[in-house]
């Protein structure tokens, strides 16, 4: 939930848009297109910089962004798999903090990369485009990994960098509060700015315009079906105010995956049972 100032000034940017789509509808879906894809960069916490700190560090370029990567090698016994981990919206992998614990701990190796506009890496702008391209780009330079987990925007890359743009695929993949749609994320963000069905239908003209690719493309519930080749886990918690639940059950359908349901963990998926849930799972 946004603070109630922070949402008195998207809606007043909302209505100046409203305004400028009656002159030229084009610029103002550019402009809600921008402001869709700025994250809000954070100042990172002191025991989130040492926990990346900690980690091999090393970068790979896209779009004239260096992109910040991490790997942690097995505590225990190495089984010789090595598993990526993708961050969601306004997020950096220091989340990932308790699943590199217990992953390393069962002999996997864990590789997480910031997506752009995010946690140590460059740009002001992020978007499943570039979020996927990047994802592209890590695997092209590592190599494929056993398996892909993805929370939020982070699994929605996770499946368009491995079907839209044909990354090598991994064994298995796990799907973490994933949306179904990205039409209905856009949708979300035009009611909380207030901005009208001109303006958000430009933004969807928008996102052709830079990508090549209708948005209805950018549909993570379609794209799963060309994954049925890969091992998929979604789970979504009941109380999920960002993506609702539905869309997890939905995803899951789609792609004949395994499902599990949790209740009173929210959006960011933390809690340890669902760490472990993750690993056995994957093990």
């Amino acid at each position: 939930m946004l603070p109630e100032l922070t949402l008195k000034k998207l809606r007043r940017v909302g209505r100046a848009l409203n305004l400028l789509a009656r002159v030229s509808p084009q610029l103002a879906g550019s402009a809600a297109f921008r402001l869709f894809c700025s994250p809000r960069r954070q100042p990172m916490p002191a025991h989130d910089k040492a926990f990346l700190k900690a980690a091999y560090q090393g970068s790979i370029e896209i779009k004239d962004l260096s992109i910040s990567t991490y790997a942690w090698q097995p505590t225990g016994t190495p089984n010789g798999r090595s598993v990526l981990f993708l961050h969601g919206w306004e997020s950096h992998s220091a989340r990932w903090r308790q699943y590199v614990k217990v992953f390393c701990k069962a002999g996997f190796s864990v590789q997480a990369l910031d997506a752009p506009a995010s946690g140590l890496s460059g740009g002001r702008m992020l978007n499943l485009l570039l979020f996927s391209t990047a994802v592209k780009k890590f695997i092209e330079k590592n190599g494929s990994p056993y398996a892909i987990v993805g929370h939020s925007l982070g699994g929605g890359a996770a499946v368009m960098s491995t079907t839209l743009f044909d990354a090598p695929r991994p064994e298995k993949m796990v799907l973490l509060g994933v949306f179904a749609e990205t039409n209905r994320v856009i949708r979300d963000f035009g009611n909380i700015i207030g901005a009208n069905e001109t303006v958000l239908r430009q933004v969807d003209k928008e996102i052709e315009r830079r990508s090549g690719i209708p948005v209805d493309a950018y549909s993570v519930a379609q794209k799963v079906t060309l994954l049925r080749d890969v091992q998929g886990m979604v789970l979504h918690d009941r109380d999920d105010a960002v993506a609702p639940v539905a869309e997890g059950r939905f995803v899951a359908e789609q792609w004949a995956a395994t499902y599990l349901e949790t209740e009173g963990f929210g959006h960011r998926m933390q809690h340890i049972s669902v760490v472990h849930a993750v690993r056995d799972f994957l093990v």
